[in-house]
């Protein structure tokens, strides 16, 4: 309900405004002089304000020329109503910020009519000052994110250039094969920051079509596991791996499912020490919103690993290009948006994923379900 301050030194007329605003449906407030209205304007902010130009004391020209002046008022729709109607009252009136002029006597209609363009133009004013602060955000954080993305592309670059330097000048065999070594993790790491950076653009712009398919995750998830498999021999690490034969069917992309897992366990090995556990359990979801009309059934994909997670670490882990502090004990580097992306498709798979650490371990347990629309 829009409040409309009502400003008249002529009693019976500032009753008669006031009661027809109220009538009207709107909130409206009288002021007796310009002193009070002045007061009442700056105490309840309303979202209008009529004013009449000839009152003793403080007069209408010097009412609208402090709200002008005062942050909290400065745009407020104004209208003058008085019996003063030449052409120099109007500029002077125009000239110290007023928005429409309405002259004394006047039709209801024609008072009514003036208000609900004022308010409509000032509620579009208001949108249009909103779009502007928004896309002022959106360019700052392009910015930030450029600047950021610039950072990350320029590490793996510099030490593949040292390593080639490097090479150069080495005689043997196993120097040759360090520096070899380094080149094809950094090469590595450089085709996935690419890449991520590609997939977060087209995600933000709408610009990746879902493609759609039923997923058997019994014979599915062990082609996806089958490399993680030779990676925690490697490191000593044991992979523990659960799937209920009792899963229903997904209707989701494959390539989509296959990033959040992939990343999901590439994040627990990083983290996991020699010897350490990392568990993977698939099974049937309990019905979500059991007791509505719209329970959903669904996969919830737990993923375990034996590492301890600060709880102001959490909050932060979905964030773009954020690395947990000493984390990455097999110094395996990543692009920094494994997370963000993870969260992005399953947002767009309309599943949820949720994080816990405890007792020395850290889960993530991720949610699809069964039968969905993609967004």
């Amino acid at each position: 309900m829009p409040k409309i301050l009502v400003i008249e030194d002529e009693f019976s007329l500032l009753e008669n405004i006031v009661e027809l605003l109220n009538t009207e449906g709107f909130e409206a407030v009288g002021a007796e002089n310009g002193q009070i209205g002045l007061q009442k304007a700056l105490q309840l902010l309303p979202d209008l304000i009529i004013c009449d130009i000839l009152m003793p004391g403080l007069d209408g020209h010097a009412v609208l020329s402090q709200i002008r002046n005062n942050a909290s008022t400065a745009l407020t729709p104004f209208i003058f109503l008085t019996a003063k109607g030449t052409t120099h009252d109007f500029r002077q009136g125009m000239n110290l910020g007023a928005d429409d002029y309405i002259a004394k006597p006047f039709k209801q209609a024609d008072l009514l009519t003036a208000i609900a363009v004022r308010l409509k133009k000032q509620t579009v004013f208001l949108q249009l000052q909103d779009r502007i602060v928004q896309l002022n955000q959106t360019n700052f954080f392009q910015e930030q994110f450029l600047e950021t993305a610039a950072d990350e592309l320029r590490e793996p670059i510099t030490n593949i250039k040292i390593a080639i330097q490097m090479l150069r000048g080495i005689p043997t065999l196993e120097q040759q094969k360090k520096y070899l070594d380094l080149l094809e993790t950094e090469c590595t790491r450089e085709i996935k920051l690419l890449n991520d950076l590609i997939l977060l653009q087209k995600l933000a712009a709408h610009g990746r079509v879902p493609r759609l398919e039923s997923l058997t995750l019994q014979k599915w998830a062990p082609i996806v596991l089958e490399p993680f498999y030779r990676r925690v021999k490697d490191r000593q690490q044991s992979l523990q791996v659960t799937i209920s034969p009792y899963l229903p069917d997904l209707l989701s992309d494959r390539a989509d499912l296959q990033y959040v897992l992939e990343e999901l366990l590439d994040n627990a090995c990083k983290y996991t020490a020699p010897k350490g556990k990392i568990i993977l359990e698939i099974y049937r979801a309990p019905l979500q919103n059991p007791g509505g009309e719209n329970g959903i059934s669904g996969v919830m994909i737990a993923v375990s690993n034996e590492a301890d997670l600060a709880s102001e670490v959490i909050p932060k882990l979905f964030d773009q290009f954020y690395r947990v502090p000493g984390g990455d004990r097999w110094n395996q580097g990543s692009s920094g948006l494994g997370l963000t992306l993870v969260k992005k498709l399953v947002e767009r798979l309309e599943g949820s994923i949720q994080v816990m650490s405890e007792n020395g371990w850290t889960h993530f347990y991720l949610f699809l379900p069964a039968l969905h629309r993609v967004s």
